[in-house]
């Protein structure tokens, strides 16, 4: 079925006229063809990229497409043992898809990142990848996506030896996925698990099962099963079946260049000779393995992937630090604004007194009259305020205290003899009433939204949590409600960059880094 396919887009490819249809199909031809040569898989996805650099396509149908052969380039250099690589290209893929916002490869690129560090056997992260990965998977309705996660997740607990989570995630995987394939790949997993817990008869049929169903081509997934079967058979000391099995292993692996599939099968070929008594059947089935093995781990690939990986790290802590500097030369950029307005408004008020200085004699001839006047016109902004003040407390804009202050303050302004000072004092007030407005609104938002955090996590973070300040805990409540940073900046009547500040904080407190999530990383601390 997979070859009829394969010679099919070749004839699609020689009747395509333009890039935009050739492309995307040797793209997809270089993907049927990774199921029997992932080198030369390989060479033709790197060549479609360089096309599309070359000539210079930005187009989202060109984007896409890059997205995913960076995808699946990330897939094949792990399938040929090279994490460096494959670390490389799911980066690249996942920077591509999240800048124009293509969900599928985006869960696929992150899931792939989880499978690299499974195979570096730092499983913690590799599960915090897959976890992310899921999400959103399941937003974007993938039901191939969330099959392939929930698969590999099993895989990370079954390299744990936690069989019972592995058979919980193996079987959500079968049930999810529609693709028969995956599905067969992935009963071959869960038939591990019951090898694992001595079931052999049940993982027995089911690798025979798989076998019978599986298509010729799928060479990986027959290895796979071949090599399970003759480890089974060994079990019972049944060794011509074994031998058997765990050569057609070898024949199948060996027919994609699956480097690893192609060592573990020599690897179980010396025990089951030496089991058979053929000693030097083992010793030649050992030396081959130890050549494949001296292969696949290769110095330089672990070292460039250790260094990719600090880059990476290094990056976004880079970015953080520009963020920072970028934050304070805001800052200093508006301590000079302020500065120069309070200058400004300091040299207006002595013209002001000065002018006023010059009035007075005019002002001392009418001074009966003027006095009247003032009266009328204290009483009028009395009555004014008192209306506004009345208006606000109704509104709950601010409290009864205030009110009460606020009438004592006007009623001693009104008897400034002044008008300037009167002035200056009347406006120093109403600023006061806008700055208690606005403090009471966001006291009163940032309070419902803390409510509804539930009381436990409160507790947990200020019994663990102690290194926090009252503003860093008010944040992490809000990220524990799944506000976003810009909602959280409302709330707190703050700057976003505050808001990103002052999380960066709290990841150097806890001593996290960037992509471990806050909330979740503070629910698992006891």
């Amino acid at each position: 079925m997979r070859v009829q396919r394969i010679e099919k887009i070749k004839l699609e490819i020689e009747k395509a006229d333009s890039d935009s249809l050739k492309l995307p199909l040797r793209t997809e031809l270089a993907g049927q063809l990774s199921y029997f040569d992932g080198n030369i898989a390989k060479e033709i996805f790197l060549d479609v990229q360089k096309i599309i650099k070359d000539k210079g396509y930005k187009s989202d149908h060109y984007q896409k497409l890059e997205a995913e052969l960076l995808y699946s380039l990330s897939s094949v250099s792990l399938n040929l043992q090279d994490t460096a690589e494959a670390l490389k290209y799911a980066r690249e893929a996942l920077a591509i898809a999240t800048e124009i916002e293509y969900d599928m490869i985006i869960g696929r690129s992150i899931s792939n990142l989880g499978n690299i560090y499974s195979r570096q056997m730092d499983f913690e992260k590799a599960k915090q990848f897959h976890k992310r990965a899921l999400a959103i998977q399941k937003k974007a309705n993938s039901t191939y996506g969330q099959a392939l996660t929930l698969n590999r997740i099993g895989r990370v607990f079954s390299r744990q030896k936690m069989m019972d989570s592995a058979a919980y995630y193996y079987k959500m995987a079968i049930e999810v996925d529609t693709s028969k394939t995956h599905r067969l790949q992935i009963k071959g997993n869960l038939a591990g698990v019951y090898a694992k817990a001595e079931k052999y008869d049940l993982a027995a049929s089911i690798y025979l099962e798989n076998l019978q169903l599986l298509d010729p081509t799928a060479y990986n997934v027959r290895a796979q099963n071949h090599l399970s079967l003759a480890r089974i058979y060994d079990k019972y000391k049944e060794h011509s079946k074994a031998n058997a099995h765990v050569d057609s292993a070898i024949f199948f692996a060996e027919k994609i260049n699956a480097l690893f599939l192609i060592q573990a099968a020599y690897h179980a070929k010396v025990g089951i000779a030496h089991n058979d008594k053929k000693f030097t059947e083992s010793y030649e089935a050992f030396l081959i393995q130890d050549k494949y093995k001296d292969s696949i781990v290769q110095e330089d690939t672990t070292k460039r992937f250790a260094d990719l990986e600090f880059s990476y790290q290094y990056k976004n802590e880079r970015e953080l630090t520009a963020s920072q500097l970028e934050n304070e030369t805001s800052k200093k950029r508006l301590y000079f604004i302020l500065l120069f307005v309070v200058a400004l408004l300091a040299l207006v008020s002595i013209y002001f007194i000065l002018k006023g200085k010059k009035q007075k004699i005019a002002l001392a001839e009418n001074a009966v009259e003027l006095k009247e006047m003032e009266k009328i016109k204290s009483d009028l902004v009395l009555a004014n305020r008192e209306n506004e003040l009345k208006k606000v407390v109704i509104e709950h804009s601010i409290t009864e205290e205030v009110l009460n202050k606020t009438l004592d303050d006007i009623k001693e302004i009104v008897t400034f003899q002044d008008e300037i000072e009167r002035k200056k004092a009347l406006r120093s007030l109403s600023l006061s009433l806008i700055s208690e407005k606005t403090r009471h609104t966001s006291t009163s938002s940032l309070q419902s939204y803390l409510d509804k955090v539930e009381i436990d996590f409160k507790i947990h973070l200020d019994q663990n949590f102690q290194q926090f300040s009252a503003k860093e805990k008010e944040l992490v409540c809000l990220l524990k409600l799944g506000l976003t940073s810009n909602e959280i900046s409302k709330v707190l009547n703050t700057s976003i960059p505050s808001v990103k500040s002052t999380r960066y904080r709290i990841r150097k407190k806890l001593n996290i880094d960037p992509n471990t999530d806050i909330i979740e990383y503070i629910e698992k601390k006891v």
